[in-house]
């Protein structure tokens, strides 16, 4: 089912570079009846997986596994999406502060700006 939710490659991407699961993916035909079937199948787990989240509300109009995949990928992957975890990787990034261990233990520190980059 890899094929249905794969993104586009990028133009002037190399095909003989790929490897050969990479080209059979990309290959695939988004048509015909398995691919209705396969296609089914990711919007059931896509449905299944983001039940109850913000995600559910991008593709809640979907028909097609591709579709809901595709207006996923548009969102969290998008410049938007980007800007935004940016912008809280900084924030966190100012409002660590080590002051001393007994307070704020080191090991802390390092995983909290670990986290933000």
């Amino acid at each position: 089912m890899s094929y249905v939710v794969r993104k586009d490659l990028a133009d002037g991407t190399d095909w003989n570079k790929l490897d050969r699961r990479t080209q059979q993916i990309h290959t695939a035909a988004l048509e015909g009846f398995i691919f209705t079937i396969d296609s089914k199948r990711v919007l059931t787990l896509l449905k299944e997986l983001c039940l109850d989240t913000e995600a559910e509300s991008w593709f809640k109009n979907a028909k097609c596994g591709r579709e809901a995949m595709r207006a996923l990928q548009l969102h969290y992957d998008g410049p938007d999406e980007n800007k935004r975890r940016k912008e809280d990787a900084h924030s966190q990034l100012n409002s660590l502060f080590y002051k001393h261990e007994a307070s704020f233990p080191f090991e802390k520190f390092i995983t909290a700006t670990n986290d933000s980059f």
